[in-house]
């Protein structure tokens, strides 16, 4: 184990026993499993728990099969693969999520304090070169320690509803918990600070009076971008049979999906120039004279089972094809 991996597994690197089965086998795979995971010990769960379910159900399934209890155990583990393909396969998705953490909060982050700081007047005497310098510290060290937290010690949300155990007529829910929704209203309140203070130093008052004009009017847009952006959190997605229902607080959409084509992740650059905190996904529809329709959602991290409303559409799409 590297020790990158070692301190990413801090404050509990050892196994979860809660998660343990009473299964000598199925523990043991766990057990194997979880030494080749990162992260802390909630996101390690994350996926050992997805794990545990298979095994449990698949070794229930060869029982009912007529199988005996030990050589279901060992088929359901045969079945799942090698435990060290399972754990790279968790770190290779860690580490592009850590890239895209980084780039996604640092990069914001280096502009915005940037900017920041050209409204003081030390900050005006300074090079080219100062502002260089400012904006990768800002962009490496913000950056670092947020995709570090987001990703190794801050598991994917909660799924409350599986897709395999939903019953028939019965609704997919995809909501933001309350601690997502308290963490936006700070955001909103030091977004509506800065972009007040922006917008009255672009009329000469307060304490941005000195900063330039496209500097404040940048502020201001991101200010804006931040406040709307966060209402992603009062958002809430249903999924009831062949329809998407998109509620927001400022609209409700009914998408029906029998003629759902693809779902596909949007263009990384349209995080800069669509608001909204979260991977936007495109849904393409054929309509009834051929031609193409689109419609987008946000998902994030936060969001409660997004993972099992994206299996969900991409089983539509191959319902339709």
């Amino acid at each position: 184990m590297t020790m990158l991996r070692t301190l990413s597994r801090l404050p509990s690197p050892k196994f979860d026993q809660q998660l343990a089965t009473g299964d000598t086998h199925l523990d043991q795979y766990l057990q194997a499993l979880d030494a080749e995971l990162v992260g802390a010990k909630m996101v390690r769960n994350h996926t050992l728990a997805a794990v545990r379910e298979q095994l449990v159900a698949q070794k229930a399934s060869l029982i009912a099969d007529g199988k005996e209890a030990t050589t279901a155990s060992l088929a359901a583990v045969e079945q799942l693969g090698p435990a060290a393909v399972r754990g790279q396969a968790q770190r290779q998705e860690r580490r592009a999520f850590y890239v895209n953490m980084m780039l996604s909060t640092g990069l914001p982050y280096a502009v915005f304090m940037t900017l920041f700081n050209l409204s003081s007047e030390t900050a005006q005497e300074s090079s080219w070169s100062g502002y260089i310098s400012m904006f990768m510290f800002y962009f490496l060290f913000f950056g670092n320690v947020m995709a570090a937290y987001l990703t190794f010690g801050q598991a994917p949300a909660k799924t409350t509803q599986r897709v395999e155990s939903l019953k028939p007529g019965e609704t997919l829910e995809v909501f933001s918990p309350p601690a997502s929704k308290a963490a936006a209203a700070i955001l909103m309140l030091l977004m509506l600070f800065v972009g007040s203070a922006a917008l009255l130093g672009i009329f000469d008052i307060g304490f941005m009076a000195n900063t330039h004009l496209a500097a404040n009017l940048f502020m201001v847009y991101i200010a804006g971008a931040g406040i709307l952006g966060a209402t992603i959190v009062n958002n809430r997605l249903l999924l009831q049979g062949d329809t998407l229902i998109k509620q927001s607080l400022f609209s409700r959409q009914v998408i029906p999906l029998t003629r759902l084509v693809a779902v596909e992740p949007a263009p990384g650059w349209q995080a800069w120039f669509r608001i909204g905190f979260g991977q936007r996904y495109i849904l393409h529809f054929s309509d009834a004279g051929g031609g193409s329709i689109k419609s987008s959602l946000i998902l994030n991290h936060e969001m409660y089972n997004s993972e099992q409303l994206l299996t969900l559409l991409q089983q539509k799409v191959k319902q339709v094809s």
